[in-house]
């Protein structure tokens, strides 16, 4: 609005100076144009009063000119230091939208991670479910499997221990006479029908193959043996001592093997025992036969008892001493012997090959003591590897 006014006085001006111009120009100045120039006047003094208002709202514009300039810096300022935060808010936001996708690519890998392990955890509990069920399928089948080899195991045990004990029997190391249920000797009958006996000293050894169903294996044990018991009492005829054949694979659930009943001592053995078993008693009747030798042949066989006694344990002795006099020089070879060579020696002791003798050859020699002798004449006594017709020659 100010340059209007500061216009329009200017142009009122000049048309009042040219006015007065005209006025002043003329030679004859009549009431009209006094007139005039009152009025000329009196605008002049309305523009002049009125120019001072322009001017007083001049000066107040200027000054609210001047202050919209200095906030116009300010705002500048402010605007320029805005700009210069903005900048930095710009990088801290370039910098946090890095860190953000730097976490957000960190929370997709985690997550994929996640599901990657999601899914190994769910095919390994699916392996896991499948493989035990293959265990379980695999235990149902061993249980069947051992269930069934056990009824075929009791179900031949019998037949397997009365072959067994015949065969032995049949053997000359002890040749002993026997009798099975379907062939028993006089004065048994009714419901004594041991599975096997043998002839001891006028007296009978009995032998019975345990055929058990039953899940609990000691408590039908106990069962026979109370049973057996009763059966056998008072039956002078039969040995004090009976033995209960069992499976091997079934020894093992017993926690009892050994029972005395009724005067009579029961012992629980696997088949593999009756040989050790038959040697015992056949050792026993041996030297029960030994009672009725001559003095003189009852004299021989003590002699040589004891000469083998004497040579066991003479050499049992030397050997003993041998072995403790090598311990004393090696012990006393690595106490000063010096720690480098000692290292190297032993380094070089386990390069070493085993000494390993043949069991054919060492078994040969055991059944045929004059091979050792003569290897050992041949040691001492050592034969030309040519003949004499080769040396000659």
């Amino acid at each position: 609005m100010t340059p209007i006014y500061v216009l329009l006085g200017s142009i009122l001006a000049v048309t009042l100076f040219q006015a007065f111009r005209q006025i002043f120009s003329k030679k004859n100045i009549n009431s009209a144009d006094i007139q005039n120039l009152a009025s000329t006047k009196a605008q002049l003094e309305q523009i002049t009063a009125k120019n001072g208002e322009i001017s007083q709202q001049l000066a107040s514009e200027k000054s609210e000119k001047d202050e919209i300039k200095g906030k116009a810096t300010e705002l500048k300022e402010s605007y320029i230091h805005l700009k210069s935060e903005n900048g930095a808010l710009i990088k801290d936001k370039e910098t946090l939208q890095k860190t953000i996708n730097k976490y957000e690519a960190e929370l997709e890998r985690k997550e994929k991670d996640q599901e990657r392990k999601i899914n190994e955890l769910e095919s390994a509990r699916n392996s896991l479910a499948q493989e035990r069920a293959r265990v379980i399928k695999e235990d149902e089948d061993r249980l069947k499997k051992e269930s069934e080899e056990r009824d075929r195991m009791w179900a031949e045990h019998e037949i397997k221990v009365v072959s067994h004990l015949t065969d032995l029997c049949n053997q000359p190391q002890f040749a002993f006479s026997s009798y099975d249920n379907n062939n028993l000797p006089e004065g048994f009958h009714g419901s004594l029908k041991p599975d096997f006996m043998i002839d001891f000293l006028d007296q009978y050894v009995v032998f019975d193959a345990k055929v058990s169903e039953a899940k609990n294996l000691q408590i039908y044990i106990n069962d026979q043996v109370k049973k057996t018991a009763a059966k056998v009492k008072g039956n002078k005829k039969i040995y004090t001592s009976i033995f209960l054949v069992v499976p091997t694979v079934a020894i093992g659930e017993l926690k009892k093997k050994y029972f005395y009943e009724e005067g009579f001592t029961f012992f629980v053995v696997e088949p593999e025992s009756i040989a050790s078993i038959l040697a015992l008693f056949k050792k026993i009747e041996n030297y029960e036969f030994a009672e009725a030798m001559d003095p003189q042949e009852r004299e021989n066989i003590v002699d040589l008892v004891a000469a083998f006694n004497y040579h066991i344990s003479a050499r049992n002795a030397h050997e003993l001493g041998l072995i403790l006099h090598g311990l004393e020089t090696l012990d006393r070879a690595e106490k000063n012997m010096d720690p480098k060579l000692l290292a190297e020696a032993m380094a070089k002791k386990t390069k070493m090959r085993h000494l390993n003798l043949n069991t054919a050859d060492t078994k040969e020699l055991v059944a045929n003591p004059e091979k050792v002798t003569q290897q050992l004449l041949n040691l001492v006594e050592p034969k030309a590897k040519i003949s004499k017709e080769d040396l000659q020659k």
